[in-house]
């Protein structure tokens, strides 16, 4: 399955004007287009050069912002990995994705958050011979966390989270930035990418053929999560992110597979800071 890029031009406009609170009427204002025309760009509708305006008064990457505009991008998907996994559940008319990542030789494995749906996530456990010792939770929105309980129960995995996200309502261990696990071949390491919600985390798995960063909704291809909390930390989480090995695989909550290195071109937040 091809999953779509998440977010569309017009999401990534929404979202940066909502994170710098400015209003309909101040972005025409302070630029060149109507407030009709922002108000159709908002709905979606592609004008290059309204787009463009907007996009640079906003701070954005233009010409990145074109290319999704103009559905010219998708993120090159990395080859096969043995030992990697990406389950993507419905979630309304899109999806969301959990990651599971294993130690080939020993079987042994880790999960980065559940989806809407359990079952396929506990289906691959099953049908690879794995045995899942732990749940690692970007953060807490329930589209994340849905199928934690019953993953829990069926495999005995311990579940870990930040300890700066809200409570969830199943057994997880608080942690903070700086924690460390290690199972089978793979290293995991957490640092905070907030913003999105208070306690996003992104975790660094090494030990297969490609370093991964599991980031929840910290980046999406292009784009990056809402910013719930704050515009200026999830920014801040972005471009912490976007500082890994350009070669590192990008495993966002939504939308497909990127890398550093085509976000540092192509993600409409990072405008070569």
């Amino acid at each position: 399955m091809k999953i779509p890029v998440e977010d569309d031009f017009n999401d990534v406009i929404g979202k940066a004007q909502k994170g710098l609170e400015i209003t309909t009427e101040d972005l025409a204002g302070k630029t060149s287009v109507s407030e009709e025309s922002v108000r159709k760009i908002r709905r979606g509708e592609f004008d290059e050069a309204a787009v463009s305006a907007v996009a640079k008064y906003l701070d954005l990457n233009v010409d990145a912002l074109l290319k999704i505009g103009r559905g010219d991008w998708y993120p090159e998907q990395p080859d096969p990995i043995d030992g990697f996994e990406l389950i993507a559940t419905p979630f309304y008319e899109w999806h969301v994705n959990a990651y599971l990542l294993w130690d080939p030789n020993t079987k042994e494995a880790i999960a980065f958050d559940t989806g809407t749906d359990p079952e396929p996530m506990l289906a691959k456990i099953d049908e690879l011979g794995m045995q899942l010792k732990t749940l690692f939770l970007t953060h807490s929105h329930g589209d994340h966390i849905e199928g934690a309980p019953k993953i829990l129960s069926q495999t005995g995995a311990n579940a870990v989270i930040s300890r700066l996200e809200p409570p969830v309502d199943f057994e997880a261990e608080a942690v903070d930035e700086g924690f460390r696990a290690n199972i089978g071949c793979l290293s995991v390491e957490m640092f905070n990418t907030t913003g999105h919600t208070s306690g996003g985390a992104t975790f660094v798995v090494k030990g297969l053929d490609r370093d991964f960063a599991i980031v929840g909704d910290a980046i999406f291809a292009g784009s990056m999560g809402g910013p719930n909390v704050s515009y200026d930390d999830s920014l801040t989480g972005l471009n912490r992110i976007l500082s890994l090995d350009a070669d590192t695989v990008l495993a966002s909550g939504h939308g497909p597979l990127t890398t550093v290195g085509q976000e540092k071109q192509m993600n409409c937040f990072y405008a070569g800071s």
